[in-house]
């Protein structure tokens, strides 16, 4: 049966799954460049503690890549198939890249003495009592 051909499964699936991605495509390279900005920013604070660079902390940069990346495309799942209501792919990117960031500014603060966090939570403090 033509159907249940690979060429015609793959001719059909192929785009359905680009697709049904396509959302979420931008949160994953931006993860990404957030990830390795996280390693080059955490190798020069750690010359600058004057540790040594171990290839194993390296290592979980892809493992990090990899399994952020199914968990924002598990998000995306549940948001269209259970959750349609809520933009749960988008809540959990945002939160993976609230950490990601985070830990990219403790190491510039290592780096440069500067806490930038410090005083990006100061000003959003004194927002909200505005508010």
């Amino acid at each position: 049966m033509k159907a249940f051909e690979l060429s015609t499964l793959l001719k059909l699936g192929i785009p359905y799954i680009v697709f049904f991605f396509a959302p979420i495509t931008i949160a994953i390279i931006g993860l990404t460049v957030l990830i390795f900005a996280d390693v080059i920013t955490g190798c020069k604070a750690a010359q600058v503690r004057g540790e040594e660079i171990r290839s194993n902390r390296m290592a979980r940069t892809v493992s990090k890549i990899i399994f952020y990346s199914v968990a924002i495309m598990l998000s995306r799942l549940m948001e269209v198939a259970f959750i349609d209501f809520m933009p749960v792919a988008k809540l959990t990117a945002g939160y993976i890249a609230i950490v990601e960031f985070k830990s990219n500014l403790e190491n510039i603060a290592i780096i440069t003495g500067v806490d930038i966090w410090k005083h990006l939570m100061t000003k959003i403090e004194g927002w909200s009592k505005r508010v």
